[in-house]
Formats: structure tokens, sequence, C-alpha cells
């Protein structure tokens, strides 16, 4: 049971990658050298020294780039360091190390290196202050890497710079202990990367033909949960322009950690690891895998979530954004019709569903003294198997409420744009299972949509629909002109009102439909899941 409970809390909020997800169809990531680009060679001026990326198809490939020095040594748990200067050409037609990870479960291989703080630039080859679209990717924040997500064809269709970024994960990135609290606090040193990298676009990516006066911040789950957290992070204030948040509330407990919480996990952490007082000397002396491999004490959603109580998040995100103390950028924010049946599937593979006493365990989890009135209010009788009741109560309490909450908030102050992805037929290779016979709008059945480019193990573009493929194209076109004007309406396509409470509309997004609702709240249950 407890191994069943481990599995069930570490499944919850794995980022939809798929390779990063429980299914046991889902291919291993490769472990191989990453070719280098196709193209001819173009050559960029950034301040560190001069990069050689390659041009192929009208866009411009830089990868590997260094946005800061390795956080390695006396530089773990630190914030990030300048990069290092170089003397002559660097070859960026390759991706850099991704950071060290294992499998979403935490019981595959590790992949990656604590060297790993590089980015990717994808340019339209005329860009001349281009919008900048910064991608942050997902993973549970112990897991994916920039260079899983190919900016090639949002870069040539929409005219935009778009850049992917790695940052530090798992316990190298988010953990918290009593011995590595410094002038910023303890943890969130992923969230200091991503600062990092956006303060690099700033400086850098005139030199690839964007705007550094026009970035546009976008990222989905884990990735979104962390611009969510730069919204509410007085740090972030001016590195970013606009903001796109996919699947990613920040203000579940689930998903971040009071510091004084964190600090406990993190002694207890380091003595497992045989540094009893949390020293910084005795950490910094583990070798990185071992930190990977050792169990993280008591049971979480997160093992080493996001921190608030520090330098980086001194207050809650939900504080901040309740008292308007936000950085007010325009936000364009959504949520997927049925983001619970990915995280739910991998407990039916067995060829049954999932057992009550499963279900009520995980409402348990979630919900604590409020159980009784939330199993009250998700009967297992009114869908056809108990898999797809516990998906819809993840769906509803863990991302479409929570969203909502902060939509409203979010509008008081500044432009919202509010989405929900409701193709349920949405391509994918994943396997269906006796609890998820169906797996819908699932999380991250819109990115293949939003880049337009295969995600490996999830799904291809090439399995669209003519009607999912327009679809696909007039996502892009959104996000583009969102991230051009801070507006996503445009010539030709479907009027998107911005939110405004009370009544807000909320564009849904259907092959062969795209139009407003103003019954999102109703149909997610919101009022059970805002008390």
């Amino acid at each position: 049971m407890i191994r069943t409970l481990t599995l069930l809390t570490a499944a919850l909020l794995t980022v939809a990658h798929a390779q990063d997800t429980a299914a046991p169809t889902v291919p291993p990531t490769s472990q191989s050298a990453p070719s280098a680009a196709p193209g001819t060679p173009v050559r960029a001026q950034v301040r560190t020294g001069t990069l050689v990326g390659r041009e192929a198809g009208g866009v411009r490939v830089w990868q590997g780039i260094p946005y800061a020095a390795p956080p390695t040594g006396d530089r773990r748990w630190r914030a990030p360091q300048p990069p290092a200067i170089w003397v002559g050409d660097r070859d960026a037609s390759r991706p850099g190390n991704v950071c060290l990870q294992r499998s979403a479960l935490g019981d595959g291989p590790t992949r990656g290196s604590e060297d790993c703080l590089y980015l990717n630039v994808n340019a339209p080859a005329n860009a001349n202050r281009a919008p900048v679209m910064v991608w942050i990717h997902g993973g549970s924040f112990r897991s994916g890497a920039g260079s899983d997500y190919d900016g090639r064809v949002l870069a040539r269709e929409q005219g935009a710079v778009v850049v992917t970024i790695n940052y530090r994960l798992g316990p190298l990135g988010f953990l918290a202990a009593p011995g590595l609290v410094g002038n910023q606090g303890a943890g969130n040193y992923g969230l200091l990367d991503q600062q990092a990298a956006l303060r690099w676009v700033r400086d850098n990516v005139a030199a690839f033909g964007g705007d550094p006066a026009n970035v546009t911040v976008f990222g989905e789950s884990a990735g979104g949960m962390s611009i969510c957290n730069q919204l509410a992070s007085p740090l972030a204030a001016g590195l970013f322009d606009k903001a796109i948040i996919q699947s990613g509330p920040c203000t579940p407990d689930i998903v971040l950690s009071p510091l004084a919480d964190a600090l406990k996990t993190g002694a207890a952490f380091a003595r497992t690891l045989n540094c009893p007082d949390a020293g910084a000397a005795c950490l910094r002396a583990v070798p990185a895998e071992r930190l990977l491999t050792t169990e993280t004490p008591g049971l979480a959603f997160i093992s080493f979530p996001p921190v608030y109580g520090d330098g980086v998040l001194p207050r809650s995100p939900q504080e901040v954004f309740g008292s308007g103390q936000v950085n007010r950028v325009p936000t364009l924010m959504g949520t997927n019709l049925d983001e619970g049946t990915l995280f739910v599937a991998p407990f039916g593979r067995d060829g049954r569903d999932i057992p009550l006493w499963q279900f009520w365990l995980l409402v348990g989890q979630l919900e604590g003294w409020n159980t009784l009135r939330v199993l009250a209010n998700y009967p297992t009788r009114d869908y056809p198997t108990v898999g797809l009741t516990a998906s819809a109560l993840v769906t509803d309490g863990v991302f479409a409420c929570p969203s909502s909450e902060i939509i409203r908030d979010l509008a008081r102050f500044t432009p919202v744009y509010a989405y929900e992805f409701r193709d349920r037929d949405a391509p994918s290779v994943l396997k269906p299972s006796a609890a998820i016979p169906d797996y819908g709008a699932y999380h991250a059945g819109e990115l293949v949509s939003v880049f337009g480019t295969p995600l490996t193990g999830l799904a291809s573009p090439a399995q669209f629909t003519p009607a999912q493929a327009d679809l696909a194209r007039t996502i892009r076109a959104y996000w583009g002109n969102f991230a051009r004007t801070g507006n996503p309406n445009g010539a030709g396509l479907p009027v998107w009102a911005p939110f405004a409470s009370p009544g807000g509309t909320v564009q849904t997004f259907q092959p062969g439909r795209i139009a407003g609702t103003t019954s999102f709240d109703q149909e997610h249950r919101c009022d059970l899941w805002s008390e």
C-alpha cells in the first residue's frame, strides 16, 4: 500500500512529455550524443563570444549556448553565475547537456549532467526586432529539457525568435536545507536559473534579430507553474513583457512549499546523505547522481517543489495575486478539458479499473478534512470508470479551478486571455488502460499544436485530421499575435474576448469550433474547490 501511495503521489503532477510518464509503453530517452543541426553555418556575436549555428529552411538555429557558468562544485546550490568568455568560434550546432534527472517515477536511469545551464535559439533568417518567445519546459520540476522541444515551425510561421532553456531540476534545483540558506534564501535555484536565462535574452537576443523589449515567456505544466511563480517574484520584475501559462497554476498547496517545511524536508534528506548538520560543504561533496537516487523523506506530490518565504518568492503566489502586487504583464492562461487522464492512466494498466480504496486515498491526499464533501460531488456512478472519476477530480481541483482563480485575480490588474483546450480526439501514442479507456483532451495534448512538431512518445502533427491541423495553426497564430502585441486577436481568427469578471469569457478550442464560454467554473465545479 505504501508503494502504491508513493506511485500515486509521484504520478499526480508528472509532465506529459512521453519519456516522463509512468506508462510502460513509452520508450526511454536516448542517451546518445545529439546530432549536429543541418544547414549552412551562420554566426551570431553575443557578449561572451561568437556562436556558429546552422540555417536551413528559412530558420537559423543555435544550440547549446551557455547562459550561466556550470553550477558545479562550490557553485552547486548557489545563484547562477555569469558564463565564461571564449575566444574564437563556438560550435552551436548541437544541444548542450540536459540537467541531471531520472525518469518521472524515480526508478529509471539518469540522464544529463550538473553542467546543464544551456539554451537554444530559433530565429527566422530575416528576423529584425522580432518578438521573442522563451519556452520553459515542464517535468514536475525534476525532468525535461529545452532541447526536447523544436521551435523551428513556431519561429518560421510566426516570425518570432523562439528560445528554449534548461534549468536545474530535482534536489539540485530546489533543495532547501539549513546549511544552504544564503542571501536570497534557500531552494528555488531552478527559478533563479530561469531568471538568469531571461537576463541573458535581454542582453543578447538582438544578435539573433530579436527585440529585447518584447519578450514573452511561455511554458506548460511545471514550466507554466514556473512562470506563474515568476509573476509573483519581485526578482523577475522587468525580465519579460508577456506571459503564457499552459496547464500551470502555482497556487495549489501540492505544487509549492513554505520555506519552513522545505527546510525540514531538506534537513531530513541531508541526514540520509550522511550530512547530519545539513552543512553546505558536506552536501556539495555528495556525488550528484547519489542525490537523485536517494529517497526523499516523507510523501509528496513533487519531491522538491519551489519554495515561498525566501528572497525569490517572499510570499505565497496566492497571496501576491490576491493583493495585486504582481508583475503586471498581459497574460494568456488556460488548461485542458481532461488534464487528469494522463496521471490516472498508469493505475489501470493491470487490466483492471482503479480500486475504490485507491480513489478514496487520492481524495484524502488532496483534500484532507474536505474528503467526504468532495466524494459526494464526484460520485463514481456518474462516470464509466473509477479512473475517469479520479481524472475529473484531478482536472478540476489541481488545474481548472486554481487556474480560474488566478485568472480572475490577474484580470483585475492586467489584460488576461483565458482558454480551454477541448479536443477530445487529440492525437496521442499513449496506450489506454482499464481506468482510462480514452485520454480525451489530456494534459499536454495541446503541445504538438503549439509547436507544430512531433514530441517523442506523445504525438505528431502527422496524426492530425484536416480540422485538427487548422486548429493547430489557429492556436499558433493566437500565441504569435499575443507575443507580438499582447493581444491574441488578428485577421481571420475567431474573436477572443479578454477575461472580465464576473462571468468572464474562456475561449474554447476544438476542431471546427472555437468559441467563448462563460460556464467554465460551473462545468468544473469550482464553487467546491474555492472553499
